[in-house]
């Protein structure tokens, strides 16, 4: 069996819980994971759920993550 070291890109579509938040569409080289945080619309959200759009094309995947608000981006 062979390794191959071929990188998977990821289009993410961002679903914030409660309807106050907009979500997002967004280009990502790591796959999310459940309690990632991710950033968008200066404010952080936990990702609480993730699941395969569908099946890779290549070295590309869609991804839906359902995240809940956390904070407000800390600007310094």
């Amino acid at each position: 069996m062979s390794e191959t070291n071929e990188t998977i890109y990821y289009k993410v579509s961002y679903v914030v819980l409660g309807g106050t938040y907009t979500g997002a569409i967004i280009n990502v080289d790591k796959r999310p994971e459940i309690g990632d945080e991710v950033s968008f619309d200066n404010n952080v959200f936990e990702i609480v759920e993730v699941m395969e759009l569908m099946p890779p094309v290549g070295n590309f995947a869609f991804l839906h993550a359902t995240c809940r608000f956390l904070r407000e981006v800390e600007m310094s």
